[in-house]
C-alpha cells in the first residue's frame, strides 16, 4: 500500500508519500550489530526506515509531489524543498520516537546514521 507520513512542526502541517512497490532494506544495521543494540531491520523502526531510505535515495530532493504542507484553505499543496542529511537524519529519529521505539535504541540508530550515513548519500 501506499505509505503516508503526517507531522506538525511550528504549527504547520506536512507529510511525504511514499508509493506502493517502493523497495527498501529496513534499517541498514549491520547483521553482526543486531545483538549488541538490538536495533532490528524491521517492526517499529520499519516506517522511520521506509521515509529515511526514499529522502536519502534522492539525496533529500523529492520527486515532485512527495512532500507537501497543508494550506490554509485545508489542501495539500506540493514542496520543492531540498532535505539536508541532517535534517533527513532527524526526520528518522522524530519517527522512531513516534513510533515508540525505545530511547537507547533510538538514540543509537540515529547516531548510527550520523556516523555512516554519509557513505549512502554520497553513493546515490
Amino acid at each position: 500500500d501506499d505509505y503516508c507520513y503526517q507531522w506538525e512542526k511550528d504549527g504547520q502541517r506536512y507529510r511525504i508519500d511514499i508509493p506502493k512497490g517502493t523497495l527498501t532494506d529496513g534499517a541498514s544495521v549491520p547483521r553482526f550489530i543486531w545483538s549488541i543494540s538490538g536495533i532490528l531491520p524491521d517492526g517499529l523502526i520499519r516506517a522511520a526506515a521506509l521515509v529515511h531510505d526514499e529522502l536519502y535515495k534522492y539525496k533529500g530532493r523529492l520527486p515532485k509531489g512527495r512532500y507537501k504542507k497543508l494550506n490554509e484553505q485545508g489542501e495539500w499543496v506540493a514542496l520543492d524543498d531540498v532535505w539536508t542529511r541532517k535534517s533527513s537524519d532527524k526526520l528518522f529519529a522524530r519517527i522512531m520516537r513516534e513510533a515508540n521505539v525505545k530511547k537507547r535504541k533510538r538514540r543509537g540508530a540515529y547516531i548510527g546514521v550520523r556516523l555512516l550515513g554519509w557513505a549512502w548519500w554520497r553513493k546515490n
